[in-house]
């Protein structure tokens, strides 16, 4: 059994890559504290100190560990740049019916969709791949598609800011590297190349995409393309959206993603110089400052970072003000950058911070 997403020469032409924050706020749902990635296993730990636990609560039911179906509504078609409170902000504005309607796909004892059902093999198998309706998810949906929509926005913006963006500036680099080498393969050996190892359970016919899958379907309306969109909390298969209108979106595992594990595992030197210089500045000023290793514009660094433009622009003035950063317009663009003395205050902590781990080394016993 599979899905078939048509995509012929034409659709192809018009496929794009694309990244999005809710799609690693779902990843580190999904897996828990048995992610085998080092860095989600350490955002999940994050996630149940800092989230209030029936926001927590309720993400883990909508995001089931057990069950294959998240609701597509809590990954809205990413668009070029948008902040995590931007996608928050879509994910609020889902249509009740909407929640309502993929509240009912994957719910047992909730309407049953007849184009549904018959993508599974008989009501029986069916009503075995849906899943009772759990306590955190029922006591919110009582209240509608609507409500459930604006708690799990408010949920997946808390858990983003508090967990998330702190590292989202590394994220963001693993992933745009992603795209830049699927982009270069692409140039040098054609579409068949990046598609055929995107992910198991997964091929290319040459008309279409076809998805390994417990039931089957066809995809008939990707008239503008599909969008390909990595995500570094992703395990196992491609996993796919598709809700018609809207552009199908396929998400598949990064490359790269060792490079976050890498810095987990010597968190004793990074994290502590991290801290130093957050206590100083602030957490949202220090991402910043550390992010501004080449000059970057407002939008740049809020793509990158995952807030606002809004948010970016009013630390970047406290920063300018302290003479941390200073500012360089050319044309249209204002692009920000360090001054000596705000590199010498985010290389300082770190070249402190790692000559105390070095003495603290020294100290201990051979054993």
């Amino acid at each position: 059994m599979a899905m078939r997403v048509r995509l012929d020469a034409r659709a192809w032409s018009r496929s794009r890559f694309g990244t999005s924050p809710a799609m690693e706020v779902l990843g580190v749902l999904r897996h828990r504290g048995r992610h085998p990635a080092a860095h989600a296993r350490a955002w999940h730990a994050r996630a149940r100190r800092a989230l209030p636990p029936g926001q927590l609560a309720l993400l883990e039911a909508l995001v089931p560990s057990d069950h294959s179906y998240a609701p597509d509504f809590l990954t809205p078609v990413p668009r070029h740049g948008e902040s995590m409170p931007e996608v928050a902000a879509r994910i609020a504005a889902t249509p009740g019916e909407e929640v309502d309607y993929q509240l009912d796909v994957a719910i047992r004892g909730r309407r049953v969709w007849p184009h549904v059902r018959a993508l599974h093999g008989s009501e029986a198998a069916y009503e075995r791949w849906r899943r009772p309706m759990p306590p955190a998810l029922a006591k919110v949906a009582r209240d509608g598609g609507a409500a459930v929509a604006n708690a799990a926005a408010e949920a997946m913006a808390t858990l983003f800011e508090s967990v998330l963006a702190p590292d989202w500036p590394r994220v963001r680099a693993v992933l745009d590297a992603d795209i830049r080498d699927r982009a270069d393969r692409m140039a040098a050996h054609g579409a068949a190349a990046v598609l055929d190892d995107l992910g198991e359970r997964m091929r290319w016919t040459g008309t279409e995409l076809v998805l390994e899958r417990a039931y089957s379907g066809i995809i008939d309306w990707a008239d503008e393309g599909v969008l390909f969109v990595p995500a570094t909390t992703h395990v196992g298969p491609v996993l796919f959206a598709a809700e018609r209108p809207h552009t199908p979106v396929l998400f598949y595992r990064a490359r790269g993603t060792g490079a976050l594990g890498e810095r987990n595992r010597v968190a004793g030197v990074v994290s502590a110089a991290e801290s130093a210089l957050t206590g100083l500045v602030g957490v949202t000023r220090a991402a910043l400052l550390t992010t501004l290793d080449v000059p970057s514009s407002t939008v740049e660094l809020s793509r990158r970072t995952g807030w606002s433009s809004a948010t970016v622009s009013y630390h970047l003035g406290i920063l300018l003000r302290a003479g941390l950063v200073d500012r360089h317009r050319r044309g249209r663009v204002v692009r920000y950058a360090r001054t000596d003395l705000g590199t010498a205050l985010a290389t300082s902590s770190a070249g402190e911070q790692a000559t105390a781990a070095s003495s603290r080394a020294a100290r201990r016993p051979v054993v």
